[in-house]
């Protein structure tokens, strides 16, 4: 998910820990195998294939939350409207070989998953609950911590949705999944939505914030990379989107000079990656489209 079990088994040690075997991908399944074989529906990118048939699309499976006292205090998640009006606008760009429902509900414990046996990303809302608590600790204004929470929720989903796609369209990754979700969920925020940048580093400050909580052993066998990680991984990105704009992270010392050198070449790597394998699988618009807007 957006966090990874390492994160729950740290913040819930108070309450409850996120369910350690599934992760952020709910289910059993199994490593896909990429073969010159593959099905159908799926196309080696730079290839003749055909272009692949739309059959799905994302559809909203909104509950609204059971405690009316944490809907108020805590909106984000809770506009049912701005949720349709996404997945609307997400069903006009994404070519999927299936549905794929996107749920919004309580849940037992704070979590964010893609199942691949039910084929739908669930937030939960007991997770948006623990990013209001974890900001909280840093951002006292409102408004400020409604959008701090707002970019992390938007990232996680579409870290979410990101494994969903790879699971759609059997796209191979040559490392962690977990990895490669992060940087797709980074890139779309960078490159596709209003004010993304910003909200990419807001929820990169989410990783941080949970490091900082983290006091225990280190998981170092977790599928996710480490919060600490997450955090400069994805602050790298969005350096090296603009080097020019975010050039304070460097003189400030968020970001090392050593890892900033890198920084504009793994954006551009991890950019034309994710551009080759999500190609084929995006609609071409016959007009530009403007970014959309998440706050």
């Amino acid at each position: 998910m957006r966090k990874g079990d390492r994160s729950w088994q740290t913040i819930l040690i108070i309450s409850v820990v996120i369910s350690a075997s599934s992760g952020c991908r709910q289910g059993s399944p199994t490593p896909q195998n990429v073969s010159t074989n593959q099905t159908a529906n799926s196309q080696t990118p730079g290839t003749d294939a055909q272009v692949p048939e739309d059959k799905g699309d994302l559809r909203l499976r909104y509950q609204a939350r059971k405690d009316t006292i944490s809907a108020t205090a805590h909106p984000v998640g809770s506009n049912p409207q701005a949720l349709e009006k996404l997945i609307s606008e997400l069903n006009q760009r994404l070519i999927l070989p299936f549905d794929m429902n996107v749920s919004f509900e309580d849940c037992q414990q704070p979590d964010a998953y893609y199942d691949p046996e039910t084929h739908q990303v669930t937030l939960c809302y007991q997770l948006i609950d623990e990013y209001y608590d974890l900001f909280a600790k840093k951002i006292k204004d409102k408004a400020k911590l409604d959008d701090a929470v707002r970019a992390a929720t938007a990232a996680t989903f579409f870290h979410e949705l990101g494994h969903g796609l790879v699971d759609a369209w059997k796209i191979p990754t040559t490392g962690r999944e977990e990895d490669a979700v992060d940087q797709l969920s980074t890139l779309v925020l960078i490159e596709r939505i209003d004010d993304g940048e910003q909200m990419a580093l807001d929820g990169a400050l989410s990783f941080k914030l949970y490091a900082g909580l983290d006091k225990g052993e280190k998981i170092f066998w977790d599928e996710h990379s480490l919060d600490e990680q997450r955090f400069f991984d994805t602050i790298c990105l969005v350096y090296g989107h603009d080097e020019e704009k975010f050039a304070y992270l460097v003189e400030n010392g968020t970001l090392p000079e050593e890892r900033a050198a890198f920084c504009t070449e793994d954006y551009d790597k991890v950019s034309h990656a994710w551009r080759q394998l999500l190609g084929p699988y995006l609609k071409q618009p016959t007009e530009p489209r403007p970014k959309l807007k998440l706050r």
